[in-house]
């Protein structure tokens, strides 16, 4: 899964790489988390990439009531990649509102082996014991600015007023990532911006090939520091390698 993320590239380099007009002057920012406005490049008016931000958080254009509360309080920050065009929650979005994330890179929390306990222990006494999860962050190996595939909708918010929201795409972890955890975020490639944004809806199932965990030595993982637990922390000491 997906489920913070950082961003510190200039505007100027987002817009450069992603033929986008882009006039924010927006912060870096090393802490990204859902139900947090997130920057988003998706297909504009004439097929021009526009630059747009969303809440980190789906939400259906046709949810309300109860259902509408339910993914206000928990927001469905990822989408499955296996099941995405299939799913009514997020088939309109897959076929019609497809966007780009731009991203530096991203965190994961590896669950930790069981350890023993030491000594001796009674014999009805539990044996084992989770040592707490461990926060990784992942970046690629070849550019220092990606982008995950993502999809938007604009939904009617908690407070009745439009709101746009979005998801990022994940996969079945690959090579580099599985040892950490189970799923990764979609990545896509610069030669593949135009045909992720800008394919009819008739033919958005076969972007399915797009949606793959890249081989071997694509990311780049290493252990940091626990303070990016708390979203309240920010800054670039939270990506910088765990002391030995």
């Amino acid at each position: 899964m997906c489920g913070r993320y950082y961003l510190h590239s200039p505007p100027a380099d987002v817009a450069a790489r992603f033929g986008a007009d882009l006039r924010d002057n927006f912060p870096p920012r090393y802490n990204i988390s859902p139900t947090q406005p997130i920057a988003l490049i998706r297909r504009g008016e004439r097929i021009a990439r526009e630059y747009a931000l969303a809440r980190w958080g789906f939400i259906p254009g046709w949810a309300r009531g109860d259902h509408l509360e339910r993914l206000a309080a928990r927001p469905l920050i990822n989408a499955r990649g296996e099941t995405v065009a299939e799913k009514p929650t997020f088939r309109s979005a897959f076929m019609r509102r497809r966007c780009l994330v731009p991203a530096n890179g991203f965190y994961e929390w590896q669950k930790p082996p069981v350890r023993e306990f030491a000594g001796r222990e009674p014999a009805d006494a539990q044996t084992k014991t989770p040592a707490g999860k461990q926060p990784f962050v992942v970046s690629r190996a070849d550019a220092p600015l990606f982008a995950f595939a993502g999809l938007w909708e604009t939904a009617t918010g908690p407070d009745g007023g439009e709101i746009d929201t979005a998801a990022i795409i994940t996969v079945a972890a690959g090579p580099d990532l599985r040892d950490i955890h189970a799923r990764e975020p979609a990545i896509i490639a610069p030669g593949d911006y135009a045909r992720w944004l800008e394919t009819d809806e008739r033919d958005a199932a076969g972007l399915a090939d797009l949606l793959v965990s890249p081989p071997k030595g694509a990311w780049r993982a290493f252990p940091v520091s626990r303070a990016v637990n708390s979203p309240r922390n920010d800054g670039p000491e939270l990506i910088a390698p765990l002391a030995a």
